[in-house]
């Protein structure tokens, strides 16, 4: 009787290392990029052009023709600096204080990459 006792002590006590593992890792996050292909570097001269094609009647959420991938579309500057209109629907007012001109910020309201003016 001594040897079960002793049996089922050293058992219940491996059972109990068994569940002290540590939990699996978590999943890795999932993301894909809004367009996956990195942005390229942008001449000040280009947005100059783009910006002003904008104005012009077309549309700022294409691209102007003959530009190169991963170029992003131009936001349209509001009347206040902190602040621009999305170039894509459904053209939301965003708040981009903490961004510099040219950077890339995303809409949150459709997740899509632009850039600031």
């Amino acid at each position: 009787m001594n040897k079960a006792i002793h049996f089922i002590a050293v058992l219940s006590f491996a059972a109990m290392l068994n569940g002290c593992s540590p939990p699996p890792p978590p999943p890795a996050p999932y993301f894909i990029p809004n367009p996956p292909y990195p942005p390229q570097p942008i001449d000040p001269a280009v947005v100059q052009t783009s910006q002003a094609s904008g104005v012009d009647g077309a549309s700022a959420s294409q691209p102007a023709v003959g530009s190169s991938i991963g170029e992003y579309p131009m936001a349209k500057p509001t009347s206040k600096s902190n602040q621009v209109v999305s170039p894509y629907e459904p053209y939301h007012i965003i708040d981009v204080t903490g961004f510099g001109p040219g950077q890339l910020a995303r809409d949150p309201s459709n997740r899509k990459i632009f850039r600031i003016p």
